[in-house]
């Protein structure tokens, strides 16, 4: 099911928390709102739900104008970051729940928990209570409960957040199948940026109740619109230096970078990913200390300090620096951005 919402905005007092919100999103589409707290994404996926009213602007799920709706006629189902089971009913009486509410006959009901049960791996746990099961678990009883409606719309407000580590990569797998198996559009919230690059069709950044870019993964991470995407995006974010452009050489207080374009004397921030840099003993490069080192497994993680600001490079596992040892970094010329120095713009 498509969905339209044109010219969100929504306040809490004085504090705008939504500001003009125009986002499209396709039939069958995976799409995550990704932004630090307080950036406004929960609140506009709760007005998509009808769990809070917008000061302005409009909604459409499908052909319907749903912008006066109530949540219950907008055939919309939400998983929340709480799982929020009933602890005295059982996996297939949480799963069926919906069902009931809405008057499905029994033999209709159970058919439908059992099916939805059985894509979420839960077809041996029907009988079981919550306390009975793991946290992974209890989130997937909840998936299922919000599945079995077979709804037009899916809306997922941080749902992982309570698992630990290892799970939350399992679930992301298994959500992003599932969402593929059923084909339902579906609309996640989360901080996590790492999840949003996994799970996500298409990313939708947010920052202070704007939205600050709308593509796939790929293209938020290579090409992002500003400094807030650039350095919310990616794990390590992106380095910035800042420069002037001169003659395609770009210059710092670090040293200078021979670089594509033009941009003749304008001040810029130039970025550049961790991966795309190198250790290197070329002039055209910038001096720098190491400040410290990581190898989580297969690379190392350099943070090195250029004066008055630190960058983040990938070199590989056998790379073994004390702290303080100079050394030089060269960018990729041809992975290099460029930002204004005063909009942040790219």
């Amino acid at each position: 099911m498509q969905v339209l919402l044109k010219g969100i905005c929504k306040s809490f007092g004085n504090t705008e928390v939504v500001r003009d919100l125009d986002l499209e999103v396709q039939e069958g589409e995976f799409l995550v709102l990704l932004g630090p707290s307080g950036c406004g994404k929960t609140t506009a996926l709760r007005i998509l739900a009808g769990l809070e009213s917008a000061d302005s602007g409009t909604i459409h799920i499908g052909e319907r104008n749903v912008t006066q709706v109530l949540p219950k006629y907008r055939d919309v189902a939400m998983v929340f970051q709480s799982y929020a089971l009933y602890p005295h009913m059982t996996v297939a009486e949480n799963i069926g729940y919906p069902l009931r509410l809405r008057r499905v006959g029994e033999e209709e009901r159970l058919r439908r928990v059992s099916e939805v049960a059985e894509s979420v791996g839960l077809a041996s746990m029907l009988e079981r209570f919550p306390r009975q099961l793991s946290g992974g678990q209890r989130q997937r009883v909840a998936l299922a409960r919000a599945m079995v409606r077979t709804p037009s719309l899916f809306l997922m407000d941080e749902p992982l957040s309570n698992l630990d580590a290892k799970l939350r990569g399992q679930m992301r797998a298994e959500l992003k199948r599932l969402q593929h198996d059923l084909g339902t559009t579906t609309i996640y919230v989360t901080h996590d940026q790492v999840e949003a690059m996994t799970l996500a069709h298409r990313v939708a950044v947010m920052n202070a109740g704007t939205l600050q870019q709308v593509g796939p993964p790929r293209e938020i991470y290579e090409n992002p619109a500003n400094l807030f995407v650039a350095g919310f995006v990616g794990a390590p974010p992106m380095n910035f230096i800042n420069g002037v452009i001169d003659e395609g050489v770009f210059r710092s207080a670090h040293g200078s970078l021979h670089v594509p374009g033009g941009h003749s004397g304008k001040a810029v921030v130039l970025g550049f990913r961790p991966e795309d840099a190198r250790i290197t003993e070329d002039e055209h490069s910038f001096a720098a200390s190491v400040y410290s080192t990581e190898m989580p497994g297969d690379e190392t993680i350099v943070t090195c300090r250029l004066e008055d600001t630190h960058v983040v490079i990938k070199a590989g596992k056998e790379f073994d620096a004390a702290p303080d040892t100079p050394i030089r970094i060269a960018p990729d010329p041809r992975m290099v951005r460029f930002f204004d120095q005063s909009s942040g713009l790219r």
